[in-house]
């Protein structure tokens, strides 16, 4: 396009030039600046400009018309991008999917409603808290909290002598908590002892000196002539390394939880089953609202690769203490503090315990993108389920929640999942909140399977959970397969 103006400028430049200058010269006239300024630059350019006129307007028309298309074509790539790339993501949804694979071996869960069963029982009578017995709010009226009454009376028995301040009502309560949900660990806590000691003697010569001289496996009849028969008595038994204590505890305890007084609590209770102290780990987990479920998840996760360990996992909170009431009413007149405590004893699914059955398995699908195909693989039945009025799946979400509610019916709907097989447990937590979704999914155990199969959580929007039994268990793994 330059080479065409430049010429044709060229052209009528020499052009007028020629044709002016002859025609000054028959006329004799003495031109100044200004007229060769006008005669050989103005003139052969305005000529130009006329004479190119039809051919820039044809360039600029092209040109427009080239750039509209360019721009339609760069508004349907994106467009057709995201479509192919959903188109994939579906194709790859079931091959995405990761699984988590646990088995549970015992669980026991407690709050103000009851323990296990009967708390399923309160949630479908829609029981609702009680006014406190001792928490007041700024007037001096009782306030309204989920407060476990039978555990007022074990303090009360505890605390004869008055030795422990006011102030530590709230430590005291959950150190309790912890320990009610030991003892009621302690008949699988034993038979996961004696696998631990049965292990160490067939693999590890070390550890089972160790256990020889355990208090808890001394024998008062043994005889030194009897030793050559004990050693023929050693049988083998799927390797078991260690049990890990995992106590879970809301974020605001970091500061004052004493770790060291509750390890040495775990660690005598546990070594007086028999488990020697070389083969426990303990952990303490401070967890806040905001991120308790996705560290839950992971916490899991974690278990689930250990295929030679068992691992029991206690999450407890208490808020039932007047000074920390106060400090919470500063903010919020209405609120309503609660306590509970859940146990889980739980390992990977290929591990086993000796004398020991797994009363149901855990699996967790995680990336999940298509709900309806995952659900056909992980709960072949569950068409039955959404036939039926029964809810089957457990949310541990706010039911009040506009944002919570449209977010789960556009997951569950195409999976022909509706709002009347929801079950919503937050409000029985009140405004204990930190640890609630994992009580809830422990919870989660004790619902029947005709009531529950499924454990959800917006937190975590492409995880599912899913309880079975274990016959249903092994079909699962038959399909992956």
């Amino acid at each position: 396009m330059i080479k065409i103006v430049l010429a044709t400028f060229s052209s009528l430049f020499l052009m007028v030039s020629i044709a002016i200058i002859y025609y000054w010269r028959d006329v004799k006239y003495n031109p100044s600046s200004m007229d060769l300024l006008s005669y050989f630059i103005v003139l052969p350019l305005v000529l130009s400009l006329i004479l190119l006129a039809p051919y820039l307007i044809y360039k600029a028309y092209h040109a427009y018309k080239k750039r509209k298309q360019q721009q339609k074509i760069a508004l349907l790539e994106p467009q057709s991008n995201k479509k192919t790339s959903e188109i994939n993501e579906q194709v790859e949804d079931v091959e995405d999917v990761e699984w988590l694979n646990l088995n549970i071996f015992s669980s026991s869960v407690f709050n103000a409603f009851g323990e296990n069963k009967s708390i399923i029982n309160a949630l479908k009578n829609f029981k609702s808290p009680e006014l406190d017995r001792h928490l007041t709010n700024a007037y001096g009226l009782p306030v309204l909290s989920y407060r476990i009454a039978a555990l007022d009376n074990v303090l009360e028995q505890q605390n004869d002598d008055d030795d422990i301040e006011e102030k530590q009502g709230r430590l005291q309560r959950i150190q309790t908590l912890i320990q009610h949900q030991l003892e009621q660990q302690s008949e699988i806590l034993l038979q996961v002892a004696q696998h631990l000691k049965q292990s160490a003697f067939f693999y590890d010569s070390e550890l089972a000196y160790q256990y020889r001289m355990h208090p808890a496996w001394i024998d008062p009849d043994y005889q030194a002539q009897h030793e050559d028969d004990q050693d023929v008595q050693v049988e083998q038994v799927p390797r078991l390394n260690r049990l890990n204590i995992h106590i879970l505890l809301a974020d605001n305890l970091l500061h004052v939880w004493d770790e060291n007084s509750n390890n040495e609590m775990l660690l005598n209770f546990v070594e007086s089953l028999g488990i020697i102290s070389q083969q426990i780990h303990i952990e303490h987990h401070f967890i806040n609202q905001q991120s308790s479920y996705k560290n839950w998840l992971n916490l899991l996760g974690q278990i689930s690769t250990q295929l030679h360990e068992v691992s029991l996992v206690i999450n407890v909170d208490s808020e039932i203490d007047q000074e920390l009431l106060d400090e919470k009413m500063w903010l919020s007149d209405h609120y309503l503090a609660a306590e509970f405590a859940s146990s889980w004893c739980v390992a990977a699914r290929d591990v086993k315990i000796d004398h020991a059955e797994a009363i149901k398995s855990l699996k967790i699908a995680l990336n999940v993108h298509d709900l309806a195909t995952c659900l056909n693989q992980a709960v072949p039945r569950h068409t039955k389920y959404t036939q039926q009025e029964q809810p089957f799946v457990l949310v541990l979400d706010d039911a009040t929640d506009i944002t919570v509610i449209k977010k789960i019916n556009q997951i569950f709907t195409p999976a022909l999942i509706e709002n009347h097989h929801f079950v919503y447990i937050k409000q029985m937590f009140g405004n204990t909140q930190s640890l609630a979704k994992i009580f809830g999914f422990m919870l989660g155990m004790h619902l029947p399977e005709e009531l529950a199969a499924m454990i959800y959580s917006t937190d975590q929007v492409l995880s599912h959970a899913f309880f079975q039994a274990l016959n249903e268990s092994d079909q699962f793994e038959e399909q992956v397969i």
